[in-house]
C-alpha cells in the first residue's frame, strides 16, 4: 500500500494560546530532525518513502508536519489533517507536558481511522521513561508503555520508540507499505530491529509490555542531512531583524557537558558528547544548508539560524576554532546565535570575538536564578574567581554588549527560591536592560520535574494529567515556556497562583517600555 504520514509535535496545553512574550518558533525542531532521514529518502525517491506523500518537495512535506500548542485551539488544524492524507503512519514527538496531547491526538487519529493508521510515539518523553539497565529494558511509571498496560492510559500508541528515531522513522515507513493488512505492534518492532540507533521499540501486550532494541547500536552522524535542507525553514526570530531562522545542530549529543540536577538534558541522564571532532564541520555544513534554503526558497528574505546545542559545541575551545575557521572561509551571509553559559563566555573571550567576526550576533544566557547557593547549586556554575553569579552574569552581558551581540536570557522559577528573589530577578534583569540594551527576549520558565530515567528524586510522577489546567492557571503562565502546577520539581512546593500572577504583572510592568538602549 502506499505510504501516507503526518508528524505532529503535540500540544502541551489543552485548551488557551500562547502569551505575546513567549518564547516559540514556528518550526518543530525536533520532529524535524527526527524525520530527517525519512525525508531524505522521500526527496531522493528510494523505497516506499519515494511513493508517499513526503516524495514533493519542501513544502509539499511541511503540509503533512503540525506544531500544536493548545488542544482546543488546534484540534481542527489536526482535524484536517487526519481528512486531507488519511495516514497510515501518525508520528507524535512529546515531551512529559505534552503526553495529555500525544494521547487525545492519537485517539481522534483511531476514531477515525481506526486500524488503518499506525500511531507511533516517540520524543524525549519516551527517551526519558523508557531505558536499558544492565541489559533490562526498564519503564518509569510514567512511561505510556506502563500507563497503557495498566489501563490508565487506552491502547492508542502501536509502538513507543525512545532513543534516537532518524532511521527508525524511514524504517517504520518501509514496514508498514509493504504489509498485506495493518501490521501489529509486533511486527512494526520486528521489521525495524536492524535500523541503526539506541533505541528501544516498546508496546503494551495486554497488561505486559513488550520491547524490542536495536541490534545495530552506532550510526555516523556525518551522514545525517540537514533538516533545513529537507523541510524547510518556516521561523523568523525577531532578533535577527526579519531574516529566516533555521534550527541548526552540531549533532554531538542529546545533551549538555553540566549535570544541573533540575535540567531535562543533564550529562548523567542523557549521556556525554559524541564524535565532537566533527561537530564543527556538521555545524558549518547545516548552516550552509540553511543559507541555501533560503536562497532558494525565499529570496531576499536573508538567512538567519539559531544554534541549538545546550551550549554551541560544548563550549570546546578546539572545535569553535574550528568553526571560525571554517566560516571564515566561505561566503555565506548568515547571522546565527546560540547559547554559553557565563562562565564559558568569561572564560573564552577570544573565541566569541572570533564568532562575533564571523556572523554571531546573539547568545542566549541562562540566569536561571538570582543565587545558585540559594537553590542547591549549578553545576554550570564553576565561580573561577569567586564572584558572586550575578556579578559575573552581568559583566558577561556587558562583555558580549561591547562586541556588538545582544543578550538573551531564560529564568527558571520554582527551584526553591522565595518569591521575593523572584521579582528582585526581574528588576534586575531590567535594570541591565537600561544599562546594557538586554538581556532581550527574556524566557520566563516554571520548573517542571521531568522522568530523567527514574532519577527523579522519587516523584515517580505518571504525566498523565496536563501539566497547566485550562483556565486561570493558564492565563497566569501564559508567557512562560515550559511550566506546572502538577509536576514540581522534587522537594519544591507547586507554584501559588498569586505569586505566579504577581510574577506575570511584574514582568509586563518592567519589560513593556522602552528600554535605556544600552550601547550596541
Amino acid at each position: 500500500m502506499a505510504l501516507r504520514v503526518v508528524a505532529v509535535a503535540p500540544p502541551e496545553l489543552p485548551a488557551s494560546g500562547l502569551g505575546r512574550h513567549t518564547l516559540t518558533s514556528a518550526d518543530p525542531a525536533s520532529l524535524f530532525n527526527a524525520c530527517r532521514v525519512a525525508g531524505q529518502r522521500a526527496a531522493n525517491g528510494t523505497g516506499a518513502w519515494g511513493d508517499s506523500n513526503w516524495a514533493g518537495g519542501r513544502a509539499s512535506r511541511r503540509e503533512s508536519v503540525l506544531l500544536m500548542h493548545s488542544l482546543v485551539e488546534d484540534m481542527a488544524r489536526f482535524d484536517a489533517l487526519l481528512e486531507r492524507f488519511e495516514p497510515n503512519l501518525l508520528l507524535l514527538g512529546a515531551m512529559s507536558v505534552c503526553l495529555p496531547g500525544a494521547v487525545a491526538c492519537a485517539v481522534r487519529a483511531k476514531q477515525r481511522l481506526g486500524d488503518r493508521v499506525h500511531v507511533v510515539l516517540g520524543g524525549r518523553h519516551a527517551s526519558e521513561t523508557i531505558w536499558q539497565a544492565g541489559g533490562t529494558v526498564r519503564h518509569h511509571p510514567g512511561s505510556p508503555v506502563r500507563l497503557i498496560a495498566d489501563g490508565t492510559l487506552p491502547p492508542v500508541f502501536d509502538l513507543v520508540v525512545a532513543g534516537p528515531g532518524e532511521h527508525v522513522i524511514a524504517g517504520l515507513g518501509e514496514v508498514i507499505a509493504t504489509a498485506t493488512q495493518p501490521a501489529t505492534s509486533a511486527d512494526l518492532a520486528a521489521g525495524i530491529a536492524d535500523e541503526p540507533g539506541d533505541w528501544i521499540a516498546s508496546w503494551a501486550d495486554g497488561d505486559l509490555p513488550r520491547a524490542v532494541t536495536s541490534r545495530r547500536p552506532t550510526f555516523s552522524r556525518d551522514q545525517l542531512p540537514s533538516p533545513a535542507e529537507i523541510f524547510g525553514v518556516g521561523a523568523s526570530f525577531d532578533v535577527f531583524g526579519g531574516r529566516l531562522t533555521g534550527h541548526v545542530f552540531s549533532d554531538t549529543g542529546n545533551g549538555c557537558v553540566f549535570d544541573c540536577d533540575f535540567c531535562s538534558e543533564r550529562r548523567s541522564v542523557t549521556g556525554g558528547l559524541v564524535d565532537l571532532g566533527n561537530g564543527a564541520d556538521r555545524l558549518v555544513r547545516q548552516l550552509r544548508a540553511v543559507s541555501d534554503v533560503v536562497a532558494a526558497d525565499a529570496p531576499g528574505r536573508g538567512a538567519s539560524a539559531f544554534i541549538e546545542d545546550s551550549t554551541i559545541l560544548g563550549g570546546s575551545p578546539r572545535e569553535i576554532t574550528r568553526l571560525v575557521d571554517l566560516l571564515d572561509r566561505t561566503d555565506l551571509d548568515i547571522r546565527f546565535g546560540g547559547q554559553f553559559t557565563i562562565d564559558q563566555i568569561l572564560s573564552r573571550t577570544d573565541l566569541i570575538k572570533g564568532l562575533t567576526e564571523v556572523g554571531m550576533d546573539y547568545v542566549f544566557i541562562g540566569v536561571e536564578t538570582l543565587d545558585p547557593g540559594g537553590i542547591g547549586g549549578m553545576s554550570k556554575d564553576r565561580r573561577p574567581d569567586g564572584a558572586a553569579w550575578m556579578s559575573r552574569t552581568e559583566q558577561a552581558i556587558d562583555q558580549l554588549t561591547q562586541l556588538g551581540v545582544q543578550t538573551g536570557a531564560a529564568v527558571l522559577f520554582g527551584l526553591g527560591e522565595p518569591h521575593r528573589d523572584r521579582l528582585a530577578l526581574l528588576r534586575q534583569l531590567s535594570d541591565w536592560r537600561d544599562r546594557y540594551g538586554g538581556p532581550w527576549p527574556v524566557s520566563l520558565n516554571w520548573a517542571t520535574q521531568h522522568p530523567l530515567r527514574g532519577s527523579d528524586g522519587g516523584t515517580g510522577y505518571r504525566y498523565s494529567e496536563w501539566s497547566v489546567p485550562a483556565g486561570e492557571w493558564a492565563e497566569a503562565f501564559d508567557d512562560f515556556g515550559e511550566a506546572t502546577t502538577r509536576y514540581p520539581l522534587s522537594g519544591c512546593a507547586p507554584p501559588v497562583l498569586a505569586e505566579v500572577q504577581e510574577i506575570r504583572a511584574t514582568f509586563h510592568a518592567l519589560y513593556e517600555r522602552p528600554s535605556g538602549g544600552g550601547a550596541r
